[in-house]
């Protein structure tokens, strides 16, 4: 079966879209650095590390920096962006990450409780989700691991459909945590694990 390694990003800075910009784009934070690198150390002495034909992440900047180390520590291809990858809140002007939300806040209430915030076109972000993903394991070798450093929107949406569950962002997801997905040939889904932290040690 070909193995999806669904990787959340590192711990981003708060932003604000740039002038021009379709929206804010944050970089990883130090800590995040920190959890990339542990996540690619990591990654590298996996007993599936040789099995890794394709690294991918989604277009956001925090997936494609959290992804840059274990690619120069693997010596792997430029990972492909895939934009179908990208967070739910890609586009909105001003983000803040987990620690710095305000409770009060009605889309972080939203999200604590599992669903998506009110602006969210559930459905549509649900379907983008899955073609993309699903794309990505059609494409590999049997046997083959895809790594695909992307969001917590995103693994969970996917993790929730596979499942039959109904709310959306049911799992907490650490950064740089690691769920796991068994696709087989037929296209048949299998989550094998969700939420992997081992390489993070003294920092969850």
């Amino acid at each position: 079966m070909t193995q999806l390694l669904l990787v959340r990003h590192a711990e981003p800075l708060a932003a604000t879209a740039e002038p021009g910009a379709a929206g804010a784009d944050p970089a990883i934070s130090a800590r995040g650095e920190e959890q990339a690198d542990r996540f690619a150390k990591w990654l590298a002495g996996a007993p599936d590390r040789d099995g890794v034909a394709e690294i991918v992440t989604s277009t956001m900047r925090r997936a494609r920096e959290s992804a840059a180390p274990a690619v120069r520590l693997l010596g792997a291809p430029e990972p492909a962006a895939v934009e179908d990858l990208c967070e739910f809140d890609a586009g909105r002007a001003s983000y803040r990450p987990v620690h710095l939300r305000d409770d009060a806040d009605e889309d972080w209430q939203a999200i604590r409780a599992g669903v998506f915030p009110a602006y969210v076109d559930g459905p549509a972000f649900t379907a983008r989700v899955l073609a993309a993903l699903d794309a990505i394991a059609a494409r590999q070798d049997p046997r083959a691991t895809a790594v695909v450093v992307c969001h917590a929107g995103v693994i969970n949406t996917y993790v929730a459909a596979i499942l039959g569950i109904e709310r959306p962002l049911t799992f907490p997801l650490h950064h740089t945590s690691v769920t796991r997905v068994l696709v087989s040939r037929s296209g048949t889904r299998r989550v094998s694990s969700v939420n992997e932290t081992q390489h993070l040690a003294g920092m969850v």
